[in-house]
């Protein structure tokens, strides 16, 4: 049994409530401890932009603007995760369970972010995007041997 087989037997909602309690708090860690929101900008600029911009427009503190879109945030997720699995399942001459497979990459790429690898590992501004990257092209790479090996049977 491959790596795609054991991965669709995982209930969708497990891995999406892993994948929520992890962003959920990375942002606590933002939220909570996070000073000078300048130091935002390098770690996670997306999110500091977009922040930035809500304080800007609505006169909100960043603090607050963390707070109201978290749920959008998670909300947001889901809907992406199960859309792009809905995609992915239109094969069917897989063993992929599209939302669980989306869920994993998104699991792969949020993971160094929220335990903080950069501290351990420098490898520039980016290393937690780069280290997940790199953790999603193995994992796709070890995904698409195991779907050969299903399909040469």
């Amino acid at each position: 049994m491959g790596i795609n087989s054991k991965i669709a037997k995982i209930p969708f909602f497990v891995l999406y409530l892993i994948i929520a309690t992890l962003v959920s708090l990375n942002w606590i860690k933002v939220i909570i401890f996070q000073k000078d929101f300048e130091n935002f900008r390098s770690t996670q600029p997306w999110d500091y932009y977009i922040s930035s911009f809500a304080v800007q427009t609505l006169g909100v503190t960043h603090q607050q603007y963390f707070l109201f879109a978290l749920p959008l945030i998670l909300l947001g997720l889901y809907g992406l995760f199960k859309i792009l699995g809905n995609l992915l399942d239109k094969d069917k001459k897989t063993n992929i369970n599209g939302g669980n497979h989306i869920a994993i990459i998104a699991l792969l790429l949020v993971l160094p972010g929220v335990l903080n690898i950069s501290k351990y590992v420098d490898m520039g501004k980016q290393t937690h995007l780069l280290i997940g990257i790199i953790l999603v092209f193995l994992f796709s790479v070890w995904s698409w041997m195991d779907e050969k090996i299903y399909k040469s049977k």
